[in-house]
C-alpha cells in the first residue's frame, strides 16, 4: 500500500504543477499565462508587505493609526491627484492591496480553468490539490490581513468569519468535541475579536506567505524550472497598472475599529462576500457543514470523476456543478453588496433550484454514457479527446 502512494507521489510529482511552468508550449493562450501572473503578484504582494511592516503596530491603538500614517506621511510625493497628496507609502500600500487582489482572483480564475478543462485528472492530481489549498490559504492570509486595518468594516468581517467555525460544533459526533469552538478561540486568543486576536493574525498573515515561499523556493531549486515563464514587457505592464490603480484608488482606511456599533450589511473582501451570504441563509448547522463539504469536494474531485473525456460537454454532471459554484459565488455577490436578499423567501428556492439543476445535469450525464456505449458497441470511434494535462 505504502509503495503505491510513493510511486503515485513520484508519477505526479514529476508533472506537478505550481505556476504552469511545465506548460509553456501553451502560454500563446491567456488561460495558461495565469501561473506566472500568480507567482508574479505573489511576489509583488510579499515584497510591499514586508515594506509595510517597517511601520506598522500590530495593536488595537495603534493599527489604524500607523495605517493611517503609512497612507499619508510616510515619503511624501510633490505630486498630488484629486487634491490628496500621493505618498511611497500610499503607494506601497496600494501595491499591497491591489496585488493581493490580483493574486486571489488569478487563483480563481486558475482553478475555474483546472476545473473546467479537467486538468486535474491524470498526471495532475496533485497539481489541482496543490491549487486548491493554495486558494483556501490565500483567502485565509487575506482575512487575517484585512483585519489589521482594524477599521469597522474589517473588525465586524473577522468576527463575522470567526464565528463560521464555532458552527462545526452543530455537527453530529465531532459537535460534543467543540472542534470548532477551539479553531475558533485559537484564531481569536480570547472570549472576542482584541489584542490576541491581532497578533495572531498578524503572525498568520506573515507566517503563511513565508512557509509558502520557502517551501516554493526549496521546490523551484530542486527542480531547476523557471518560475516566471514571461516576457519582461508583461511584467512591467502590470506593474504599471498596479501603480496607477493605487493612485486613483488609494487604499481606503474607512473608520476605526468600533465594537459598540455594528455596520450595515457586515462586508468583507470580496472574495468572502459570497460566503457572508451563505451564512446568513443557512442555520448554523449548514453553516459550518457547507464550507466543509465544498472544500473536502474541491479537494477530492479528481478522485470523484471517473469519466474518461477532458471536454465539459464529455462530463456533464461535473460542468453542471462547476457552473452553479460559478453561478452562486456571483450571485450571493451581488445579493449582499446590494443588499437585496429575502431571508425567509431565497433560501428554499435556492436549494429547490440546485436539486433540480443537478438532477438535469446528473440526467445529462447518464444519458452521455448511454450514448457512448452504444456507440463503442456499434464501432463508431468517439471523437478524439482534448490532450492529457503537461
Amino acid at each position: 500500500m505504502l509503495e503505491r502512494v510513493r510511486d503515485w507521489l513520484q508519477e505526479r510529482r514529476q508533472k506537478l504543477d505550481l505556476f504552469d511552468e511545465t506548460l509553456v508550449a501553451r502560454q500563446d493562450n491567456p488561460l495558461y499565462l495565469m501561473g506566472p501572473m500568480l507567482y508574479y503578484f505573489w511576489l509583488v504582494t510579499v515584497v510591499t508587505g514586508v515594506i509595510l511592516m517597517l511601520w506598522y503596530e500590530p495593536t488595537t491603538t495603534g493599527a489604524y493609526t500607523s495605517i493611517e500614517r503609512i497612507q499619508n506621511d510616510i515619503g511624501r510625493l510633490a505630486l498630488t491627484f484629486l487634491g490628496r497628496p500621493v505618498t511611497l507609502g500610499g503607494l506601497t500600500r496600494g501595491l499591497h492591496k491591489y496585488g493581493a487582489d490580483a493574486l486571489i482572483t488569478i487563483t480563481f480564475l486558475r482553478i475555474y480553468r483546472m476545473y473546467f478543462l479537467a486538468e486535474y485528472k491524470k498526471p495532475g492530481e496533485l497539481s489541482w490539490m496543490l491549487a486548491f489549498l493554495g486558494l483556501i490559504l490565500g483567502m485565509v492570509s487575506g482575512i487575517t490581513g484585512y483585519l489589521l486595518i482594524w477599521n469597522q468594516r474589517a473588525f465586524w468581517a473577522a468576527k463575522v468569519v470567526l464565528t463560521v467555525p464555532v458552527y462545526f460544533d452543530e455537527l453530529p459526533l465531532i459537535g460534543p468535541l467543540k472542534f470548532g469552538s477551539m479553531i475558533a478561540f485559537l484564531f481569536l486568543g480570547g472570549p472576542a475579536v482584541g489584542q490576541a486576536t491581532i497578533t495572531r493574525f498578524y503572525a498568520l498573515h506573515f507566517g503563511i506567505s513565508l512557509v509558502l515561499l520557502i517551501l516554493v523556493e526549496v521546490f523551484f531549486q530542486r527542480t531547476r524550472r523557471k518560475r516566471i515563464n514571461m516576457s519582461l514587457f508583461p511584467l512591467a505592464l502590470f506593474m504599471v497598472m498596479l501603480v496607477v490603480i493605487s493612485i486613483i484608488l488609494p487604499a481606503e482606511s474607512g473608520r476605526r475599529a468600533d465594537p459598540t456599533k455594528t455596520p450595515l450589511p457586515i462586508l468583507s473582501d470580496w472574495y468572502f462576500l459570497a460566503l457572508y451570504q451563505y451564512v446568513k441563509y443557512t442555520p448554523p448547522l449548514w453553516a459550518g457543514l457547507g464550507p466543509g463539504l465544498l472544500i473536502g469536494f474541491g479537494l477530492i474531485v479528481p478522485f470523484l470523476d471517473r469519466s474518461k473525456g477532458r471536454r465539459p460537454l464529455e462530463r456533464p454532471f461535473f460542468t453542471v456543478v462547476g457552473a452553479l459554484a460559478v453561478i452562486y459565488f456571483l450571485a450571493f455577490t451581488a445579493l449582499i453588496l446590494f443588499n437585496i436578499a429575502v431571508i425567509e423567501r431565497d433560501p428554499f428556492l435556492i436549494m429547490n433550484i440546485t436539486l433540480v439543476v443537478l438532477a438535469l445535469g446528473l440526467f445529462w450525464e447518464l444519458q452521455y454514457r448511454r450514448r457512448r456505449r452504444q456507440a463503442a458497441a456499434a464501432g463508431i470511434s468517439p471523437p478524439a479527446r482534448a490532450p492529457a494535462h503537461g
